[in-house]
Order: structure tokens, then sequence, then C-alpha cells
């Protein structure tokens, strides 16, 4: 931690105290050189928001809002914002960026602190818990395979409109169906097939818009058209 800080005070980064955190403008060039990690309990990083927010920052020239670091055994990770820290790789010259950090944390009070940032949304257990995962790969590569095959209703924005949606949530989704029925993710994936098979055929019995079902009928998904998320208990054998 000490080396950290006095790199900070020896390239004389503006910081002061905010309560039990420290605040810095940090130029691009000395905050790339703090060897920064994603926090291990951080979804990855959807590539394109990443690539969305890259776009907007290099025509912008600055990072809008607070990135969060926390300083743990000595080393930094960010626990929030980081698909605007991924999206800075390839910048070279921006506005300094605001940098909230925690020096000397451990893991518990950085996910109290992940909370109360979120504490107005959904927060996954996945990402606050050491729980034991199913095979997190196999889970990761079936939400990559999912969003390849229905592109067409993916979207980055956070609330998406049915039947779009949002690969962050599906990871979620993902993860809580394959908790709930103890399943393989390429079990998990069969099953889906079958409920959006089944979701299909109810198409023609609902009060769903014409937009939804044509939107619907071009992906061949049907999964969200009712919600904006999979409920775990209607994937069944």
């Amino acid at each position: 931690m000490a080396h950290i800080q006095k790199y900070l005070a020896d390239n004389n980064v503006a910081g002061g105290d905010h309560g039990s955190h420290y605040v810095y403008w940090v130029p691009l060039h000395i905050f790339n050189d703090l060897g920064i990690e994603r926090w291990k309990y951080n979804r990855p990083p959807d590539t394109e928001r990443v690539a969305e927010i890259h776009a907007f920052v290099k025509q912008s020239g600055r990072l809008d809002g607070m990135m969060y670091l926390a300083c743990i055994n000595k080393k930094l990770y960010c626990y929030e914002s980081n698909h605007r820290r991924e999206a800075l790789v390839g910048i070279t010259e921006i506005a300094p960026i605001l940098v909230d950090i925690m020096w000397d944390a451990t893991h518990e009070q950085v996910k109290a602190e992940f909370l109360r940032l979120n504490k107005a949304v959904s927060v996954p257990e996945l990402y606050v818990t050491d729980e034991p995962m199913a095979d997190m790969d196999s889970i990761l590569a079936a939400r990559k395979a999912f969003c390849e095959k229905y592109k067409p209703l993916k979207v980055t924005t956070g609330r998406p409109q049915r039947p779009n949606f949002n690969s962050d949530n599906l990871l979620d989704d993902f993860v809580a169906i394959t908790r709930e029925h103890k399943i393989s993710a390429e079990e998990m994936m069969r099953r889906l097939d079958n409920l959006n098979v089944r979701l299909s055929h109810k198409a023609t019995d609902s009060k769903l818009t014409d937009k939804v079902k044509e939107k619907c009928t071009g992906a061949g998904l049907w999964l969200f058209a009712w919600s904006g998320r999979i409920n775990p208990k209607d994937v069944v054998a």
C-alpha cells in the first residue's frame, strides 16, 4: 500500500480525505501504471459495452463518473466501474480521472461498499459470496454462445425493453438456473431451448404486441417476450 501512495505523492497527484476513502484526480498515464486488476467478485465486463464507452471517451476526451478502487494486500483492485476502466485500453490522452481509493481494505469491507453503491439495483449473489460455483468458465462460454446466436435482441442498456436482453443480466440468470437445479451449463442450455419452444407456442394466445411478436419471430427467441429475466423455476427438464 505504502509504495502506491508514495508513487502518487511523488507524481504530485492531487487528493484528499473523503470519509474513510481518499479521492484523487489521476492523470491517465499514472492511472495506467498502477497495475489495477478487476476485483474477483465482479462479473466479466460486456465487451460491446466496453467498446461503446471506449468510443465515447476517445471522442470526448474525458471519462465521466468516479472510478472505485480498493487496496487489498498491497494490490489495487477495481470493484466498481470496470467497464469504464477497460474502455481506457488503447487511449493515450484524456482529462484526469476521478478515482476513489479505499486504502488497506479487506474483501469484506469492499463487499459492503459494493453493496452500498449498488443498493438501488439487484446485486447477484455470485459476486458477494465465496460459495462454490458450477464451472464458471462453461457458464461464460454458454453466455457468449447465446449472445452470438440471438445477437439481434442483445442490448447494452441495463434496463432492456422486452424482448431484448442484457448480457450481464443473462449471466446472473444462468448462474441462478445452474444453482437452482444443480445442473451443468450444457444441460441448462438444453432446457432453455425446450423452454423457448414452449414459449413460442404460447405466443399465439398471448397479449403480446405485434412488434414484440415480430422481433421474437425474427430472432427465434421468446425467452424475454414476457419478462426481462428468466425465472429459474421455469427451466424444467
